[in-house]
């Protein structure tokens, strides 16, 4: 519980910041699916955002399922403070087509992808909001 618990936490933060710059964004709801907000801007463009949160600093553990120029991988990282709302967590912003880049090997599963966050932590995807609608 406590996963999908940041997960959605996540979701909805990330969707209350794309509301603040002004884009429309269309929450989708399930437990197992590729593409959390449906994101527009007032030029009537589109994309859509996949959403992983962690609670810690270490890794979010997933398999990047889709790869286009109009999709995007936003984590969140609440830096060990989930139940501490006065601190703000980080956001990275990766563009599908980059994620690879940033992608290793879960330690003891090789067959199983994540991207550390001690990879992206200080990199261009720090709150790289601006490469949304590029």
């Amino acid at each position: 519980m406590a996963r999908i618990s940041a997960n959605l936490a996540s979701e909805f933060y990330v969707a209350s910041l794309l509301n603040r710059l002004e884009y429309t964004v269309t929450l989708t709801l399930g437990n197992t699916k590729q593409i959390d907000l449906l994101v527009s801007n007032d030029k009537g463009d589109k994309i859509s955002i996949d959403v992983k949160g962690l609670k810690d600093t270490t890794n979010w553990v997933f398999t990047p399922k889709l790869i286009r120029k109009d999709h995007f991988y936003v984590l969140v990282c609440f830096k060990n403070k989930f139940g501490n709302v006065e601190i703000q967590p980080e956001i990275y912003v990766i563009p599908s087509v980059e994620i690879k880049q940033v992608l290793s090997k879960w330690a003891g599963k090789p067959d199983v992808a994540c991207v550390e966050y001690s990879k992206v932590n200080g990199s261009k995807y720090k709150d790289a909001w601006s490469l949304l609608f590029k």
